[in-house]
């Protein structure tokens, strides 16, 4: 990595020895003071501390979209599986550290499971959900306030360990986060909208979702508007368990339980076409009409804005 030319970090204090304590977003605070040629410390006083630059900015969080029927349906479907895989004895009573992505989905998974037969839940995750804990204004006044007792629940990491690998893989993580889509054989996309039009950076979602024990990616199966491994897929229509089973198996169950009623028919038809004639040429592993299947992607950028076609 070539050198930074200057790296402006936010921190609670500075030690006598002049090192850095970093403030509630660590980040990858160190990796940058690392590789930076010269630092700006932005002490924050809300704390309050003597600052080396002087602020007074509180923490705060976006607000998400209000939950809707949508995003209950698809917490609840998670939260049945949840119960299920302790049942079946797969996951603990208390289950395997959670981490979730942001969004009103992972606000309404997170919030249920307060009132779910869980408890003594724990959390590994890059980003505190604003339901985990209650960050309202007067939230954060008590969160300020109880930093004694919450200093031995709450630890924060650099991105370098939050986000390891292996450190990801011996917690046996289920890793949950919101893709853009995702196709017939289960793969996500989480970054690019139609191929060209970025929305977002991976983020962290590519490093629980590989390495996770369990990778659930959770999106409404309708919207008005690179591969991931992933092991169940939700939407407020079902829930896809696809481990274990081969792509086309996968497609099955995926359009059978995650799409929506409208477009069920179109994909089916979709599947059965693409694997008749890649068979027919002995490649049908992942079926696909390189000349068809960018089709319903087309039609939204149309005028006609929608993804519904007639046929194929």
């Amino acid at each position: 990595m070539e050198k930074l030319d200057v790296a402006i970090v936010e921190a609670t204090a500075i030690t006598e020895k002049g090192h850095i304590i970093p403030g509630a977003s660590v980040g990858a605070t160190p990796e940058i003071v690392q590789s930076a040629s010269k630092i700006i410390i932005e002490v924050n006083t809300e704390l309050p501390i003597i600052a080396v630059i002087e602020s007074k900015e509180p923490d705060h969080t976006t607000d998400c979209e209000s939950q809707d029927d949508t995003s209950r349906h698809i917490a609840n479907h998670i939260l049945d599986l949840f119960e299920h895989e302790v049942e079946m004895g797969r996951m603990p009573a208390q289950l395997l550290p959670l981490q979730s992505g942001v969004g009103n989905i992972a606000n309404a998974i997170i919030g249920g499971l307060a009132d779910g037969p869980f408890s003594d839940v724990e959390v590994w995750t890059e980003v505190i959900q604003a339901t985990s804990v209650a960050f309202s204004p007067a939230g954060f006044k008590r969160f300020y306030e109880m930093w004694g007792e919450l200093k031995d629940r709450l630890v924060l990491r650099s991105q370098s360990v939050s986000n390891s690998p292996e450190i990801i893989r011996r917690l046996g993580v289920i890793a949950m986060n919101t893709p853009i889509e995702f196709d017939i054989y289960g793969h996500a996309n989480s970054t690019h909208v139609c191929g060209t039009k970025m929305l977002n950076g991976l983020g962290g979602s590519n490093d629980f979702l590989r390495n996770a024990k369990l990778s659930i990616v959770h999106t409404p199966s309708t919207r008005p508007t690179k591969k991931d491994p992933i092991d169940i897929l939700v939407t407020e229509q079902g829930l896809a368990d696809v481990r274990g089973l081969a792509p086309i198996e996968r497609a099955r169950v995926i359009i059978d339980k995650c799409a929506h009623p409208k477009y069920r028919p179109i994909l089916n038809d979709y599947l059965n076409l693409a694997e008749k004639k890649c068979l027919k040429i002995g490649a049908a592993h992942e079926p696909h009409l390189l000349d068809k299947v960018f089709k319903m992607h087309l039609n939204v950028l149309s005028e006609n804005n929608t993804m519904r076609i007639d046929s194929w």
